[in-house]
């Protein structure tokens, strides 16, 4: 029985099939019905004919198993996985979720250059998706725009959702046993399962197909097996490669690639044309997936360990989505040509810089996905989440910071005004007895030493009570954005934010005078290293806070984070300073003129300045507080760096008050202990 005899029966006497959906090299996709709950689902059957091929049924059985282990809203939903009988033939079922929408393929093949913004976002969901996977323990190896799907989310937006986990690597231990050994004394033999064919029979199916990059179709997952060095066939070309094609397949057809585990042979894949050799598909050899010495994946998107046939990690993951995000960004994939030509230049080729593709595109921006391209794995970003974050951080520049922060104290003006007027209340009820004592001492009502001893006393409380109130203000406003942005649904208690202050308080206001001292001393002998030691110093604070450091620890670390994005650092300093700065200079003008340029009553205008200025601090502190908070964020994610820590350390500090809070978080703790 074909399977387009299908639509319209009953599949295991559970799921009727209704249309086909799309096919491949190894069966069909089809829209369904559960019959017992009516629910839409797609349902993809392997074709009869494979099922007499244990290499096929395998990947089959193991697309199931990782999308099974995987529950992620980035991830397509699997629910049902078997075989039935379709006539007098057995076929393997794998049951999915039915998603609208369409590939990320089909997007670029329309639009060509994606907005940063979207890209962003597309390979945020994406690199949630795979960075779960490799929690997993399960490596996807064949991320392209065809296992992108965005489906809409029914407000306005969309969701990305990862498909395919047919060639993923799973964690259990699997034989890495080559499928093909050598000895000395003999030259190399393919395994029995596999028997080349003597007769060569040439076709031009893969040759001919260059892959250009903007759709599936012209990139086929395939599998290439390689004879060993010394063996060859009469009459065929020198050295010849076996390149295994499925009967039937159409050129977007998953097949699959095999190569010989001895490194010249591979290494011969990418130096000399071949003539491809036809295969019957039951010479595929069944002695599993994941040995070295496979091939596997789509070339276009492959990394240079996949085309050598090297042992795999999640970093190949991740230089497939650099991939991925360089076609999004530069409309077409960094290296085009075919089959063998992309692979050696997978290899060998360092690919063109994303600036000559598109002009606009900032610099960090593109060092960002060129590290994703890096050839050896080690100096790619160690994760995918984190390759996702600097890429965010480093498409935005001082101005959506900005942005940002004012929109999050806007929004959440009113609790960060509670924590600044109740610490600043006390200087400024000083600063208002100072300027009352002015006034006092200038029309005589208090004698003059009096007087004088006020106004020091004033002064020193002032001052010191203002670096010691500025420092909480900061902490707890750093504290409380952090949370913010994190976790923004989770409830902010200002109790649990000044408990984690108080824990801290020391380092702090040590690290503040620290620096402050230093810097000053800099700025009086030579201007420059002032400026430079401030500027490297100034995300000490949010390090404190978030990371728990001493201050010479916390110095060295945000000087690491400074460097990662100088320029918006310098940008936000200069309106932190700019924004008190322009207040203060505005009201000091203006009561010194007011005050007709009497000695005396300049004085009072100076009191009277304090007292605005200090006032003022209630909100300029959180707003600047808000502004470092932010910024040691994004130089955080710039460097590929997860936040869990800080997320973990937040929730560590927070005891749950309620049952149900405690449930959860036991029963989150539980299940991240158990993967």
């Amino acid at each position: 029985m074909e399977l387009t005899q299908l639509i319209g029966e009953v599949l295991d006497e559970k799921y009727r099939i209704e249309k086909e959906l799309g096919r491949g090299g190894m069966g069909s996709v089809y829209s369904g019905t559960h019959v017992g709950t009516d629910r839409p689902v797609a349902i993809k059957v392997i074709a009869p004919q494979f099922m007499r091929n244990d290499e096929f049924v395998e990947r089959f059985k193991r697309e199931a198993k990782a999308a099974g282990r995987l529950h992620h809203p980035n991830v397509v939903n699997v629910t049902d996985f078997g075989f039935a009988r379709v006539g007098d033939d057995r076929v393997a079922y794998l049951v999915m979720e039915f998603l609208d929408g369409c590939t990320l393929a089909e997007v670029l093949e329309e639009e060509s250059q994606l907005a940063i913004p979207w890209v962003c976002d597309i390979v945020e969901q994406a690199c949630s998706a795979v960075e779960a996977a490799h929690r997993h323990g399960i490596i996807h190896r064949d991320l392209k725009p065809d296992n992108i799907w965005l489906e809409p989310n029914r407000r306005g937006g969309y969701r990305v959702k990862v498909l395919d986990f047919g060639l993923a690597k799973l964690g259990d231990p699997v034989s890495e046993t080559p499928s093909i050994q050598s000895s000395p004394a003999q030259p190399s033999r393919v395994s029995h399962s596999t028997r080349v064919s003597s007769e060569p029979r040439t076709t031009q199916a893969i040759e001919a197909g260059t892959l250009a990059g903007s759709g599936g179709s012209e990139a086929a997952t395939m599998l290439q097996h390689l004879p060993a060095v010394g063996e060859t066939a009469a009459g065929e070309a020198s050295e010849a490669a076996t390149r295994i094609m499925i009967a039937g397949a159409d050129v977007a057809a998953t097949s699959v690639q095999q190569a010989a585990a001895d490194e010249d042979a591979t290494t011969r894949l990418t130096q000399r044309d071949t003539t491809p050799q036809m295969l019957a598909a039951d010479t595929v050899p069944a002695d599993g997936l994941t040995r070295v010495g496979s091939i596997l994946g789509t070339p276009l998107y492959m990394s240079p360990e996949q085309c050598q046939s090297a042992p795999l990690d999640a970093r190949t993951d991740i230089y497939s989505l650099g991939v991925i995000t360089y076609q999004m960004l530069a409309g077409v994939p960094p290296f085009t040509g075919n089959m063998s030509e992309v692979m050696r230049q997978h290899i060998e080729a360092a690919p063109p810089l994303l600036r000559t593709k598109r002009k606009h595109i900032r610099k960090r921006l593109e060092q960002v996905v060129m590290s994703a391209l890096a050839k050896s794995p080690a100096d790619r970003p160690a994760t995918a989440i984190g390759f996702a974050s600097a890429l965010r951080a480093q498409s935005e520049g001082t101005g959506a910071l900005l942005r940002r922060a004012f929109a999050l104290y806007s929004e959440h003006f009113p609790k960060f005004f509670r924590v600044a007027l109740l610490v600043t209340l006390p200087i400024i009820i000083i600063s208002i007895v100072d300027f009352v004592n002015a006034i006092l001492m200038r029309r005589g009502l208090i004698s003059p030493g009096a007087g004088q001893v006020l106004a020091v006393c004033a002064t020193v409380f002032t001052s010191l009570g203002a670096f010691v109130a500025h420092s909480i203000v900061a902490g707890v406003t750093i504290r409380l954005v952090n949370q913010l942005f994190l976790a923004p649904l989770r409830p902010i208690e200002l109790r649990l934010a000044f408990a984690a202050l108080k824990k801290r308080l020391g380092r702090l206001l040590l690290a503040t005078l620290m620096i402050a001292a230093v810097s000053l001393l800099g700025l009086s002998l030579l201007i420059v290293p002032g400026v430079i030691y401030y500027i490297n110093s100034s995300l000490t604070a949010p390090v404190i806070m978030m990371e728990n450091l001493g201050p010479i620890a916390a110095r060295r670390r945000s000087k690491e984070l400074v460097r990662r994005a100088r320029r918006t650092v310098i940008g936000v300093i200069a309106m932190q300073y700019l924004i008190p700065i322009l207040t203060s200079s505005v009201f000091a003008t203006m009561f010194s003129l007011a005050a007709h340029a009497a000695p005396e009553q300049k004085i009072v205008a100076a009191k009277l300045t304090t007292v605005v200025t200090q006032s003022l601090n209630v909100l300029i502190i959180p707003l600047i507080s808000t502004l470092s908070s932010l910024l040691y964020l994004k130089t955080r994610a710039a460097g590929g760096e997860s936040l869990t820590d800080a997320l973990t350390r937040i929730e560590e500090e927070e005891r749950p008050s309620r049952q149900w809070e405690l449930r959860i978080r036991e029963r989150m703790h539980s299940s991240t202990s158990s993967r």
